[in-house]
């Protein structure tokens, strides 16, 4: 990040640090993508235990994935303060804090997993495959949440092509892993479906943490750091603030992303073949949320620059953008999307009779893109003004305050079956894009000048 002093030095500097992020952000969630891509043409039953485990997974990771992002916003604004004394310990400290998310994720996995998928009522074969990809995941857990702290300080300090290099060659791997881990190779690896995503996933986790590691400790200006010459002991002062502003982006991350598992597990009650269908349109719907989610963290890390330079109308600059080049995208997904809904629906079945399920799914799934463009790079701006208590707040009262009375109503009273969840989903979502859109014009307006010179 530097200094600039135009509309245009703003614009070409936030997309010099947006287009990577989504790079980035796409690859990593098209990994997700292909492993249920993958899977489906695998088998049905296959791809609705996967996707039952991994639903129950990543909302607990998204959750402790948002308590890590608590380092960059204060790596952000020491650097725009000039202040970089600290940022050492700040990345050890982060680590310290992965470790102990680590600890729990496999220790209540271990308690709850079992109990959780009888509850569902899955079938026999699906429930195996949702113990069996759950495993290979725990074997990973840990250099997934190490590597989440050692990028969030790459991309802190604006070297997000960085991260993209590394973590397209990760997707890369990912996928040539899946397709072989899954499918299998005649006479030398046999075919191990669900098991075999988790078991790809886990491989590629363990070669981002090593490549990452390499990066911070010889390349400038990570280098200059030394994090792991002297990692010290646990410091209370430090993961305090980290976890002051991690644990309200966590909470908020949580609750979004929960309430969209959560979807997939009332879909249990409606059979397999709806389980996969539910499961191939929300994937969809996170392959495309990574433009907004990536557009949100260049905000964070260019608003939290300028706000720790005190440069607050710059800051309403960044906001700004951020929200218009979400839309512009979301705009171009949806047209195209509406205009190939079958060959898209075709990527995730081999079985012809899944196309036309899976297809009317995916046209409540599109109206995602549109309206994550509108609330999702805000959140981003709140957590580069350190806001990130109100996203809490209002991620709890939108995702689950609304969603889950409206699910009642449309799918129970109503009898829209699991297209009411679906409904309920996307008013969910608007509620918070409106509940965000507020909260940032009063922080803007009310809370920071703006006499500054640019």
């Amino acid at each position: 990040m530097h200094q600039t002093y135009t509309i245009l030095q703003k614009i070409l500097l936030f997309l010099r640090l947006a287009a990577p992020i989504t790079v980035t952000q796409f690859a990593l969630l098209a990994g997700s993508f292909f492993a249920v891509f993958l899977t489906g043409q695998y088998s049905t039953t296959a791809l609705a235990g996967m996707s039952i485990g991994y639903n129950i997974w990543i909302a607990i990771f998204m959750g402790i994935n948002g308590v890590l992002m608590g380092i960059i916003p204060i790596i952000a604004q020491l650097l725009g303060a000039d202040k970089k004394e600290n940022i050492p310990t700040i990345i050890r400290q982060g680590l310290y804090v992965a470790t102990f998310f680590g600890i729990a994720f496999i220790g209540l996995g271990a308690l709850f997993l079992r109990p959780v998928l009888l509850f569902l009522g899955l079938e026999p074969a699906a429930y195996a495959v949702a113990v069996d990809y759950m495993t290979a995941i725990a074997c990973g857990i840990f250099p997934l949440l190490w590597t989440c702290v050692l990028r969030n300080t790459v991309d802190a300090h604006g070297y997000t092509h960085i991260s993209t290099m590394v973590i397209v060659s990760s997707f890369i791997l990912n996928v040539i892993l899946n397709y072989i881990c899954i499918f299998g190779i005649s006479g030398f690896v046999p075919a191990l479906g669900g098991f075999g995503a988790g078991v790809a996933s886990t491989i590629s986790w363990w070669y981002n943490f090593i490549v990452y590691s390499l990066i911070i400790h010889y390349k400038k200006p990570f280098a200059q750091y030394h994090v792991f010459h002297r990692l010290g002991r646990p410091l209370w002062l430090f993961i305090r603030e980290q976890l002051s502003i991690g644990i309200p982006i966590g909470i908020a991350m949580f609750a979004e992303v929960s309430i969209f598992s959560a979807s997939t597990l009332l879909m249990a009650q409606y059979g397999t073949n709806i389980i996969a269908a539910h499961s191939a349109a929300l994937s969809f719907t996170n392959l495309f949320y990574s433009l907004p989610v990536s557009i949100s963290a260049a905000a964070t890390i260019a608003v939290g620059y300028e706000v720790g330079a005190k440069r607050f109308k710059a800051a309403r600059y960044y906001s700004h953008m951020s929200r218009i080049l979400a839309i512009i995208c979301a705009a171009l997904i949806c047209s195209y999307s509406f205009t190939h809904m079958e060959q898209i629906s075709a990527l995730f079945t081999n079985d012809p009779g899944m196309i036309d399920l899976i297809g009317s799914f995916l046209t409540y799934a599109v109206f995602f893109t549109v309206i994550d463009a509108f609330g999702t790079p805000l959140q981003g701006v709140l957590r580069g003004y350190k806001d990130v208590k109100i996203i809490s707040y209002i991620a709890i009262a939108s995702y689950w305050g609304t969603t889950v009375p409206l699910v009642y109503i449309c799918s129970d009273r109503l009898g829209y079956g699991p297209y009411g969840v679906w409904i309920a989903l996307l008013a969910s979502v608007a509620v918070a894009s409106i509940c965000y859109t507020i909260r940032v014009w009063y922080i803007q307006h009310k809370r920071y000048p703006t006499e500054d010179i640019i």
